[in-house]
């Protein structure tokens, strides 16, 4: 059989004070099973014990912890700037986008504490001199940018279909608001002759 190693990495609000052997974990377990349920202990990375000068490591190492203990920060554009300045500390710039964009997705589209405005702003103020990486920031600037043009587009044509004919339902909303930006286009042309909702999305 392979080895298995397991390993709980945490980063919540408080320390962790769950049992670490696994038989504690499933109690009440009746004795007449314990002999069939593996036993073992579980080696646990508590991150909300250490302090930041505590966590420790490579680049990369450093990087991951951080990020997972700061998602609670009160202040977490300031440590979102701060992961980027270590990201510029990675060598491969291959490597470096592909965890700026996942940080981007952890911090900003996944958790929404850090507003999109606020991340490009700061995103505009890195890396000046490295041509990958500006290349990455404008593209992702330029997505933002369409991002809320197709929000503004959808907006309008809810409050069209609103004015038309009356309050839209929960399904309609979300119809409209999934849409890409060449649909909505197509959806407004429309209702300026379709007598019922239906005749505009069809």
């Amino acid at each position: 059989m392979p080895l298995v190693y397991p390993r709980v990495l945490y980063h919540g609000y408080k320390t962790w004070h769950a049992p670490r052997d696994f038989h504690a974990l499933v109690r009440p377990l009746p004795a007449v099973l314990q002999p069939y349920v593996p036993q073992f202990r579980y080696s646990l990375h508590d991150l909300s014990a250490r302090t930041n000068a505590e966590i420790k490591g490579d680049v990369l190492t450093r990087l991951v912890q951080l990020a997972m203990r700061w998602i609670f920060s009160q202040e977490p554009l300031e440590h979102l700037e701060r992961l980027i300045a270590l990201i510029d500390q990675i060598a491969d710039r291959d490597t470096a986008l592909e965890i700026l964009e996942s940080l981007l997705r952890y911090d900003v589209q996944g958790t929404q504490r850090v507003a999109e405005d606020d991340a490009r702003q700061l995103l505009e103020q890195t890396s000046p001199g490295d041509p990958i990486m500006q290349t990455f920031i404008d593209r992702y600037i330029e997505q933002g940018r369409e991002q809320g043009e197709r929000q503004g587009e959808a907006k309008l044509l809810l409050r069209l279909m609103e004015r038309k004919f009356g309050p839209a339902d929960v399904k309609l909303r979300q119809q409209i608001q999934e849409a890409d930006a060449e649909t909505l286009l197509a959806w407004s042309e429309r209702i300026l002759t379709a007598e019922t909702p239906e005749a505009v999305f069809h």
